[in-house]
Protein backbone atom coordinates (compact mmCIF):
# COMPACT_ATOMS: atom_id res chain seq x y z
CA UNK A 1 0.00 0.00 0.00
CA UNK A 2 2.67 2.31 0.76
CA UNK A 3 4.29 1.82 -2.70
CA UNK A 4 0.78 3.03 -4.45
CA UNK A 5 -0.16 5.69 -1.67
CA UNK A 6 1.26 8.66 -3.92
CA UNK A 7 -0.31 7.11 -7.25
CA UNK A 8 -3.48 7.10 -4.93
CA UNK A 9 -3.02 10.73 -4.18
CA UNK A 10 -2.27 11.38 -7.65
CA UNK A 11 -5.90 9.72 -8.24
CA UNK A 12 -7.48 11.47 -6.24
CA UNK A 13 -6.07 15.16 -7.42
CA UNK A 14 -6.82 14.09 -11.26
CA UNK A 15 -10.27 13.61 -9.70
CA UNK A 16 -10.82 16.71 -8.39
CA UNK A 17 -8.92 18.26 -11.25
CA UNK A 18 -12.06 16.87 -13.71
CA UNK A 19 -14.67 17.19 -10.68
CA UNK A 20 -13.88 21.32 -10.87
CA UNK A 21 -13.55 21.72 -14.49
CA UNK A 22 -17.15 19.50 -15.27
CA UNK A 23 -19.09 21.86 -13.44
CA UNK A 24 -19.79 24.22 -16.15
CA UNK A 25 -20.07 21.48 -18.93
CA UNK A 26 -22.58 19.75 -16.70
CA UNK A 27 -24.69 22.73 -15.69
CA UNK A 28 -24.09 24.24 -19.50
CA UNK A 29 -27.70 24.55 -20.02
CA UNK A 30 -28.85 25.80 -16.63
CA UNK A 31 -26.08 28.31 -16.55
CA UNK A 32 -26.09 29.69 -20.08
CA UNK A 33 -29.98 30.29 -19.87
CA UNK A 34 -29.78 32.14 -16.67
CA UNK A 35 -27.12 34.06 -18.23
CA UNK A 36 -28.42 34.60 -21.60
CA UNK A 37 -25.30 33.09 -23.37
CA UNK A 38 -24.98 30.91 -26.74
CA UNK A 39 -23.12 28.20 -27.39
CA UNK A 40 -20.51 29.53 -29.44
CA UNK A 41 -19.97 32.15 -26.08
CA UNK A 42 -19.64 28.97 -23.72
CA UNK A 43 -17.01 27.40 -26.56
CA UNK A 44 -15.17 31.14 -26.25
CA UNK A 45 -15.16 30.18 -22.04
CA UNK A 46 -13.74 26.93 -22.64
CA UNK A 47 -10.98 27.71 -25.08
CA UNK A 48 -9.91 30.73 -22.38
CA UNK A 49 -9.58 27.27 -20.24
CA UNK A 50 -8.05 25.94 -22.82
CA UNK A 51 -5.84 28.13 -23.95
CA UNK A 52 -4.27 29.01 -20.35
CA UNK A 53 -4.29 25.29 -19.64
CA UNK A 54 -2.03 24.73 -22.94
CA UNK A 55 0.21 27.58 -21.35
CA UNK A 56 0.42 26.42 -17.72
CA UNK A 57 1.38 22.15 -18.72
CA UNK A 58 4.82 23.16 -19.55
CA UNK A 59 5.48 25.64 -17.38
CA UNK A 60 4.12 23.58 -14.50
CA UNK A 61 6.18 20.73 -15.99
CA UNK A 62 9.35 22.41 -16.25
CA UNK A 63 9.50 23.84 -12.22
CA UNK A 64 8.16 20.10 -11.56
CA UNK A 65 10.85 18.85 -12.93
CA UNK A 66 13.43 21.37 -11.63
CA UNK A 67 11.41 22.03 -8.34
CA UNK A 68 10.17 18.37 -7.67
CA UNK A 69 6.10 17.67 -7.67
CA UNK A 70 5.06 18.08 -3.94
CA UNK A 71 5.86 21.85 -3.27
CA UNK A 72 4.85 22.51 -6.93
CA UNK A 73 1.54 20.82 -7.24
CA UNK A 74 0.63 22.26 -3.56
CA UNK A 75 1.07 25.91 -4.96
CA UNK A 76 -1.00 24.68 -8.13
CA UNK A 77 -4.05 23.56 -6.00
CA UNK A 78 -4.16 26.49 -4.06
CA UNK A 79 -4.36 28.62 -7.70
CA UNK A 80 -6.89 26.38 -9.00
CA UNK A 81 -9.49 25.95 -5.90
CA UNK A 82 -9.52 29.86 -5.34
CA UNK A 83 -10.32 30.22 -9.42
CA UNK A 84 -12.82 27.17 -8.71
CA UNK A 85 -15.03 29.33 -6.04
CA UNK A 86 -14.45 32.09 -8.14
CA UNK A 87 -16.63 31.27 -10.52
CA UNK A 88 -19.73 31.50 -8.43
CA UNK A 89 -19.88 35.53 -9.08
CA UNK A 90 -19.60 35.18 -12.60
CA UNK A 91 -22.12 37.17 -14.28
CA UNK A 92 -21.31 37.14 -17.94
CA UNK A 93 -18.97 36.14 -20.60
CA UNK A 94 -16.08 38.52 -19.24
CA UNK A 95 -16.41 36.48 -16.03
CA UNK A 96 -16.57 32.92 -17.04
CA UNK A 97 -13.60 33.60 -19.58
CA UNK A 98 -11.90 34.99 -16.34
CA UNK A 99 -12.48 32.42 -14.09
CA UNK A 100 -12.16 29.21 -16.48
CA UNK A 101 -8.50 31.28 -17.61
CA UNK A 102 -6.71 30.63 -14.06
CA UNK A 103 -8.81 27.52 -13.76
CA UNK A 104 -6.90 26.02 -16.62
CA UNK A 105 -3.56 28.06 -15.37
CA UNK A 106 -3.93 26.06 -12.22
CA UNK A 107 -5.10 22.96 -13.01
CA UNK A 108 -1.91 22.54 -16.01
CA UNK A 109 -0.06 20.93 -13.03
CA UNK A 110 -2.43 17.98 -12.29
CA UNK A 111 -0.92 15.89 -14.77
CA UNK A 112 2.79 16.32 -15.24
CA UNK A 113 2.62 15.91 -11.64
CA UNK A 114 1.04 12.49 -12.13
CA UNK A 115 3.37 11.41 -14.62
CA UNK A 116 6.59 12.84 -12.49
CA UNK A 117 5.57 11.00 -9.21
CA UNK A 118 4.92 7.62 -11.49
CA UNK A 119 8.20 7.86 -12.99
CA UNK A 120 9.77 8.83 -9.48
CA UNK A 121 7.86 6.28 -7.52
CA UNK A 122 7.38 3.27 -9.38
CA UNK A 123 9.35 0.42 -10.54
CA UNK A 124 9.65 0.55 -14.57
CA UNK A 125 7.21 -3.00 -14.84
CA UNK A 126 4.34 -1.16 -13.09
CA UNK A 127 4.26 2.38 -14.57
CA UNK A 128 2.19 1.66 -17.42
CA UNK A 129 -0.68 0.46 -15.37
CA UNK A 130 0.37 2.67 -12.38
CA UNK A 131 -0.10 6.06 -14.85
CA UNK A 132 -3.36 4.75 -15.81
CA UNK A 133 -4.78 4.80 -12.20
CA UNK A 134 -3.00 8.39 -11.19
CA UNK A 135 -4.57 9.61 -14.61
CA UNK A 136 -8.04 7.22 -14.11
CA UNK A 137 -9.27 9.93 -11.34
CA UNK A 138 -9.41 12.42 -13.90
CA UNK A 139 -12.37 9.87 -15.81
CA UNK A 140 -13.41 9.12 -12.24
CA UNK A 141 -14.11 12.63 -10.85
CA UNK A 142 -16.14 13.55 -14.62
CA UNK A 143 -18.46 10.08 -14.08
CA UNK A 144 -18.85 11.09 -10.51
CA UNK A 145 -19.32 14.99 -11.10
CA UNK A 146 -22.77 14.56 -12.51
CA UNK A 147 -24.21 12.75 -9.97
CA UNK A 148 -22.82 14.95 -6.98
CA UNK A 149 -22.85 18.55 -8.51
CA UNK A 150 -26.62 18.11 -9.79
CA UNK A 151 -28.33 17.48 -6.22
CA UNK A 152 -26.55 20.31 -5.14
CA UNK A 153 -27.46 22.69 -8.36
CA UNK A 154 -30.90 21.65 -7.98
CA UNK A 155 -31.07 22.17 -4.14
CA UNK A 156 -28.97 25.17 -3.81
CA UNK A 157 -28.57 26.73 -7.51
CA UNK A 158 -25.51 26.46 -9.60
CA UNK A 159 -23.01 28.79 -8.11
CA UNK A 160 -23.35 26.58 -4.82
CA UNK A 161 -22.00 23.93 -6.73
CA UNK A 162 -18.47 25.56 -7.54
CA UNK A 163 -17.97 26.89 -3.73
CA UNK A 164 -18.33 22.65 -2.90
CA UNK A 165 -15.55 22.31 -5.32
CA UNK A 166 -13.45 24.95 -3.82
CA UNK A 167 -13.62 23.42 -0.30
CA UNK A 168 -12.93 20.22 -1.93
CA UNK A 169 -9.29 21.38 -3.09
CA UNK A 170 -8.16 22.56 0.09
CA UNK A 171 -9.07 19.29 1.93
CA UNK A 172 -6.72 17.62 -0.76
CA UNK A 173 -4.40 20.43 -0.01
CA UNK A 174 -4.48 18.98 4.05
CA UNK A 175 -4.56 15.40 2.64
CA UNK A 176 -1.44 15.84 0.28
CA UNK A 177 0.80 17.88 2.93
CA UNK A 178 0.14 14.59 5.56
CA UNK A 179 0.72 11.95 2.59
CA UNK A 180 4.30 14.02 2.95
CA UNK A 181 4.95 14.34 6.63
CA UNK A 182 3.99 10.23 6.98
CA UNK A 183 6.91 9.55 4.69
CA UNK A 184 4.88 7.60 1.90
CA UNK A 185 6.23 9.91 -0.56
CA UNK A 186 8.97 7.63 -1.66
CA UNK A 187 11.38 7.88 -4.34
CA UNK A 188 12.47 4.31 -6.44
CA UNK A 189 15.75 3.52 -6.58
CA UNK A 190 14.72 3.34 -9.94
CA UNK A 191 13.75 6.49 -10.99
CA UNK A 192 16.05 8.62 -8.62
CA UNK A 193 17.07 11.71 -9.52
CA UNK A 194 18.51 15.56 -8.26
CA UNK A 195 16.25 17.69 -8.39
CA UNK A 196 17.75 20.66 -9.35
CA UNK A 197 19.90 19.41 -12.03
CA UNK A 198 20.13 20.64 -15.62
CA UNK A 199 17.97 19.01 -17.44
CA UNK A 200 18.97 18.55 -21.73
CA UNK A 201 17.81 17.04 -24.58
CA UNK A 202 13.93 17.84 -24.13
CA UNK A 203 13.04 18.09 -27.89
CA UNK A 204 13.29 15.42 -30.37
CA UNK A 205 11.50 14.07 -33.02
CA UNK A 206 9.96 11.15 -30.12
CA UNK A 207 8.63 13.80 -28.32
CA UNK A 208 6.46 15.76 -31.32
CA UNK A 209 5.74 12.21 -32.00
CA UNK A 210 4.11 11.30 -28.69
CA UNK A 211 2.30 14.76 -28.48
CA UNK A 212 0.97 14.66 -31.72
CA UNK A 213 -0.99 11.49 -31.15
CA UNK A 214 -1.85 12.34 -27.91
CA UNK A 215 -3.19 15.80 -28.52
CA UNK A 216 -5.14 14.48 -30.98
CA UNK A 217 -5.91 11.13 -30.51
CA UNK A 218 -7.67 12.19 -27.19
CA UNK A 219 -9.10 14.59 -29.17
CA UNK A 220 -12.57 13.40 -28.15
CA UNK A 221 -12.34 13.69 -24.87
CA UNK A 222 -13.17 17.34 -25.36
CA UNK A 223 -16.24 16.01 -27.16
CA UNK A 224 -17.52 13.84 -24.36
CA UNK A 225 -16.47 16.74 -21.53
CA UNK A 226 -17.79 19.92 -23.20
CA UNK A 227 -20.05 18.90 -26.15
CA UNK A 228 -21.81 16.12 -24.95
CA UNK A 229 -24.33 17.28 -22.39
CA UNK A 230 -25.09 20.10 -24.85
CA UNK A 231 -26.03 17.65 -27.68
CA UNK A 232 -28.07 15.54 -25.42
CA UNK A 233 -30.25 18.58 -24.33
CA UNK A 234 -30.84 19.68 -28.06
CA UNK A 235 -31.12 16.75 -29.55
CA UNK A 236 -32.42 14.36 -27.61
CA UNK A 237 -34.36 16.65 -25.05
CA UNK A 238 -32.76 14.81 -22.00
CA UNK A 239 -33.84 17.33 -18.85
CA UNK A 240 -31.47 19.24 -16.74
CA UNK A 241 -32.31 16.38 -13.81
CA UNK A 242 -31.77 13.83 -16.66
CA UNK A 243 -28.62 14.48 -17.44
CA UNK A 244 -26.86 13.95 -13.70
CA UNK A 245 -28.00 10.23 -14.06
CA UNK A 246 -26.60 10.19 -17.99
CA UNK A 247 -23.23 11.83 -17.79
CA UNK A 248 -21.01 9.64 -15.42
CA UNK A 249 -21.43 6.90 -18.27
CA UNK A 250 -18.92 8.52 -21.26
CA UNK A 251 -15.72 9.35 -18.66
CA UNK A 252 -16.77 5.56 -17.34
CA UNK A 253 -15.68 4.30 -20.51
CA UNK A 254 -12.62 6.87 -20.29
CA UNK A 255 -11.79 5.10 -16.84
CA UNK A 256 -12.09 1.85 -18.23
CA UNK A 257 -10.11 2.87 -20.97
CA UNK A 258 -6.95 4.05 -18.83
CA UNK A 259 -6.92 0.64 -16.29
CA UNK A 260 -7.50 -1.53 -19.52
CA UNK A 261 -4.68 -0.06 -21.89
CA UNK A 262 -2.68 0.20 -18.65
CA UNK A 263 -2.12 -2.96 -17.97
CA UNK A 264 -2.03 -4.43 -21.40
CA UNK A 265 0.94 -1.88 -21.99
CA UNK A 266 2.92 -3.28 -18.53
CA UNK A 267 2.43 -6.45 -20.20
CA UNK A 268 3.36 -5.98 -23.63
CA UNK A 269 6.49 -4.45 -22.03
CA UNK A 270 7.26 -7.39 -20.26
CA UNK A 271 7.07 -9.39 -23.47
CA UNK A 272 9.46 -7.19 -25.16
CA UNK A 273 6.61 -5.39 -27.53
CA UNK A 274 7.70 -3.52 -30.08
CA UNK A 275 6.00 0.06 -30.58
CA UNK A 276 2.10 0.39 -30.42
CA UNK A 277 1.21 1.36 -33.99
CA UNK A 278 -0.93 -1.40 -34.69
CA UNK A 279 -3.05 -0.75 -31.46
CA UNK A 280 -2.90 2.93 -32.22
CA UNK A 281 -4.44 1.79 -35.76
CA UNK A 282 -6.73 0.40 -34.28
CA UNK A 283 -7.96 3.10 -32.15
CA UNK A 284 -7.92 5.23 -34.81
CA UNK A 285 -10.71 3.25 -36.87
CA UNK A 286 -12.63 2.94 -34.04
CA UNK A 287 -13.17 5.80 -33.12
CA UNK A 288 -15.41 6.26 -36.32
CA UNK A 289 -17.68 5.11 -34.41
CA UNK A 290 -18.76 8.15 -33.06
CA UNK A 291 -20.16 9.33 -36.26
CA UNK A 292 -23.08 6.47 -36.20
CA UNK A 293 -24.81 9.15 -33.65
CA UNK A 294 -27.18 10.78 -36.06
CA UNK A 295 -28.34 7.68 -36.71
CA UNK A 296 -28.34 6.52 -32.88
CA UNK A 297 -30.70 9.45 -32.67
CA UNK A 298 -33.02 8.39 -35.08
CA UNK A 299 -33.13 4.79 -33.44
CA UNK A 300 -35.76 2.85 -31.61
CA UNK A 301 -33.68 3.69 -27.92
CA UNK A 302 -31.99 6.78 -28.95
CA UNK A 303 -30.48 7.72 -25.56
CA UNK A 304 -29.21 4.18 -24.73
CA UNK A 305 -27.59 3.54 -28.46
CA UNK A 306 -26.14 7.32 -28.04
CA UNK A 307 -24.39 6.67 -24.96
CA UNK A 308 -23.24 3.31 -25.46
CA UNK A 309 -21.34 5.47 -28.38
CA UNK A 310 -20.19 7.64 -26.63
CA UNK A 311 -18.68 5.23 -24.42
CA UNK A 312 -16.95 3.65 -27.07
CA UNK A 313 -15.11 7.02 -28.12
CA UNK A 314 -13.76 7.66 -24.55
CA UNK A 315 -12.90 4.04 -23.99
CA UNK A 316 -10.80 4.57 -26.97
CA UNK A 317 -9.38 7.89 -26.36
CA UNK A 318 -8.01 6.44 -22.88
CA UNK A 319 -6.03 4.13 -24.93
CA UNK A 320 -4.49 7.12 -26.73
CA UNK A 321 -3.56 8.73 -23.35
CA UNK A 322 -2.12 5.38 -21.84
CA UNK A 323 0.21 4.22 -24.61
CA UNK A 324 0.91 7.69 -25.65
CA UNK A 325 2.58 8.32 -22.61
CA UNK A 326 4.05 5.02 -21.81
CA UNK A 327 5.20 5.18 -25.13
CA UNK A 328 6.51 8.73 -24.63
CA UNK A 329 8.46 7.36 -21.38
CA UNK A 330 10.37 4.64 -23.09
CA UNK A 331 11.86 6.91 -25.73
CA UNK A 332 12.47 9.66 -23.71
CA UNK A 333 14.64 10.52 -20.32
CA UNK A 334 13.20 9.63 -16.83
CA UNK A 335 14.04 13.43 -15.56
CA UNK A 336 12.43 14.87 -18.35
CA UNK A 337 8.87 13.36 -17.16
CA UNK A 338 7.09 16.10 -16.21
CA UNK A 339 7.98 18.37 -19.01
CA UNK A 340 6.93 15.44 -21.40
CA UNK A 341 3.63 15.18 -19.98
CA UNK A 342 3.11 19.06 -19.76
CA UNK A 343 4.14 19.60 -23.78
CA UNK A 344 1.39 16.62 -24.98
CA UNK A 345 -1.36 17.96 -22.73
CA UNK A 346 -0.68 21.13 -23.86
CA UNK A 347 -1.12 20.16 -27.32
CA UNK A 348 -4.47 18.13 -26.59
CA UNK A 349 -5.26 21.70 -24.94
CA UNK A 350 -4.60 23.64 -27.83
CA UNK A 351 -6.76 21.22 -30.09
CA UNK A 352 -9.58 21.86 -27.72
CA UNK A 353 -9.29 25.31 -27.81
CA UNK A 354 -9.83 25.48 -31.10
CA UNK A 355 -12.52 22.62 -31.56
CA UNK A 356 -14.53 23.14 -29.00
CA UNK A 357 -15.79 26.66 -30.70
CA UNK A 358 -16.15 25.29 -34.01
CA UNK A 359 -18.57 22.38 -32.57
CA UNK A 360 -20.31 24.90 -30.75
CA UNK A 361 -20.96 26.76 -34.25
CA UNK A 362 -21.65 23.47 -35.84
CA UNK A 363 -24.38 22.68 -32.93
CA UNK A 364 -25.42 26.69 -33.25
CA UNK A 365 -26.29 25.71 -36.59
CA UNK A 366 -27.95 22.28 -35.85
CA UNK A 367 -25.01 20.72 -38.41
CA UNK A 368 -24.27 18.11 -35.43
CA UNK A 369 -22.90 15.10 -38.00
CA UNK A 370 -20.13 17.80 -39.41
CA UNK A 371 -19.06 17.78 -35.54
CA UNK A 372 -19.14 14.16 -35.21
CA UNK A 373 -17.17 13.84 -38.55
CA UNK A 374 -14.10 16.34 -37.14
CA UNK A 375 -14.03 14.11 -33.93
CA UNK A 376 -13.65 11.30 -35.60
CA UNK A 377 -11.13 12.18 -37.95
CA UNK A 378 -9.14 13.60 -35.39
CA UNK A 379 -7.41 10.66 -34.24
CA UNK A 380 -6.37 9.41 -37.87
CA UNK A 381 -4.25 12.25 -38.52
CA UNK A 382 -2.52 11.98 -34.82
CA UNK A 383 -1.82 8.52 -35.34
CA UNK A 384 -0.32 8.99 -39.10
CA UNK A 385 2.15 12.03 -37.65
CA UNK A 386 3.32 9.95 -34.79
CA UNK A 387 4.10 6.97 -37.70
CA UNK A 388 5.85 9.76 -39.53
CA UNK A 389 7.81 11.23 -36.45
CA UNK A 390 8.62 8.11 -34.13
CA UNK A 391 12.35 6.77 -34.29
CA UNK A 392 13.41 3.32 -32.52
CA UNK A 393 15.61 4.72 -29.38
CA UNK A 394 16.84 0.88 -29.05
CA UNK A 395 18.04 0.85 -32.70
CA UNK A 396 19.66 4.70 -32.16
CA UNK A 397 21.09 3.49 -28.78
CA UNK A 398 22.74 0.50 -30.75
CA UNK A 399 23.79 2.43 -33.46
CA UNK A 400 25.54 4.99 -30.81
CA UNK A 401 27.50 2.14 -28.51
CA UNK A 402 28.37 0.74 -32.13
CA UNK A 403 30.08 3.97 -33.42
CA UNK A 404 31.41 4.30 -30.10
CA UNK A 405 33.01 1.11 -30.00
CA UNK A 406 34.70 2.08 -33.46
Amino acid sequence: MRLWAPCVGMLLLSLLSYADRSVLAILSPTILGDLHMSATQYGYAVSAFSVCYMVANPVWGYFIDRKGVWITILVAVVIWSVASGAHALMIGLVGMCVARGVLGFGEGATFPAGLATVAETMPPERRSFALGLAYSGGSLGAALAPLVITPIALHYGWRATFVFTAVLGLLWVMLWVALRSSGMYRVHAAAARVVGEKVAGRWNRNLFATISVYGLGAAPLAFGLYAAPLYLSRVLHVSQASLGHLLWIPPAGWETGYLVWGWIADKRRLRGAERPGALFAGFGVAGFLIALAPLAARSTHPVLTTMVLFYLQMFVAGGFVVLALADGMEAQRAENSGFLAGVAISCWAGVTGVLTPVLGHFFDARQYAKGFWLVACLPVVGVLLWKALRRDVRVERKASLAIQAE
